[in-house]
C-alpha cells in the first residue's frame, strides 16, 4: 500500500494553474512553482512529472471544467440558466463578458492565454485547446439547433458556422477586455452576436 501525500492534490494543482496563468510557460520556472506550492523538486517531479507535464495537467482540466460549465449552463441542465434556448445563450455570453470585464488586473481566460503562448510551438497544448474550441462551439451549436426545435431560430440558420462565430466574438472580447475596453461595450458585443443569428418568421437576405 502506498504512502498517503502529505499534500492536497487538488489545492497544488489550482496554485499552479494561477501561477503558469498568470506567468506563462517560459515565465515560470521549477523554482517558482516549488516556492508556489511549498513542495520540493522531487515532490512535484513525483506526482506530476516535469514543469510541460504540469502545465499540460493543469490546462487540460481547466478547459474540461470551461467546457463542462458552457455545457451545463447552454443545454438545459437543473442548474441552467432559466429562458428560451437563445435567451440561455445570450445570458452565458454576457455573463462570461461581464467577467472578463471586472477582473483587476485583466487576465483573460487560461484557455486564450495558452493558446497565444504555447499552441503554435507545442502540439499537444494546441490539440488540447483545439478539442476546448470544437467543443465550445459545439455546444453554442447544438443550442442553437435547440432555438430552431423552439421555433425561435430560423432553419436556414447553419448552427455550425453561427457557433464558431460566438466563440470568435467572446475569444475577442477577452483580448479587447485586456486593454481595458468598458464593460458596456463588452455586453453589447456579446449581445449583437446572438442577434446576428437569424430569428424563424425573418426574410432570407438576398
Amino acid at each position: 500500500m502506498g504512502r498517503k501525500r502529505g499534500f492536497d492534490e487538488t489545492v497544488v494543482l489550482d496554485v499552479v494553474r494561477d501561477r503558469f496563468w498568470s506567468t506563462g510557460f517560459a515565465g515560470t520556472s521549477t523554482y517558482d512553482l516549488m516556492e508556489a506550492t511549498g513542495l520540493g523538486k522531487g515532490s512535484i517531479y513525483k506526482a506530476f512529472g516535469n514543469k510541460r507535464d504540469l502545465y499540460l495537467r493543469v490546462f487540460s482540466d481547466y478547459c474540461q471544467a470551461l467546457v463542462a460549465q458552457a455545457r451545463d449552463q447552454l443545454r438545459g441542465a437543473p442548474d441552467a440558466a432559466p429562458g428560451s434556448p437563445l435567451a440561455r445563450l445570450e445570458n452565458y455570453l454576457v455573463s462570461i463578458a461581464d467577467a472578463f470585464a471586472a477582473e483587476s488586473p485583466h487576465r483573460g481566460c487560461f484557455l486564450t492565454k495558452a493558446t497565444a503562448d504555447l499552441a503554435g510551438e507545442d502540439e499537444k497544448v494546441a490539440q488540447v485547446a483545439r478539442r476546448a474550441f470544437d467543443d465550445l462551439a459545439g455546444i453554442f451549436a447544438a443550442t442553437i439547433r435547440d432555438a430552431q426545435d423552439a421555433g425561435e431560430a430560423a432553419d436556414r440558420a447553419d448552427s455550425s458556422a453561427l457557433g464558431y462565430l460566438l466563440l470568435s466574438v467572446i475569444r475577442g472580447i477577452d483580448s479587447i477586455a485586456k486593454a481595458g475596453v468598458d464593460a458596456a461595450t463588452l455586453e453589447r458585443t456579446a449581445r449583437s452576436a446572438v442577434a446576428v443569428i437569424p430569428r424563424a418568421g425573418s426574410s432570407a437576405q438576398n
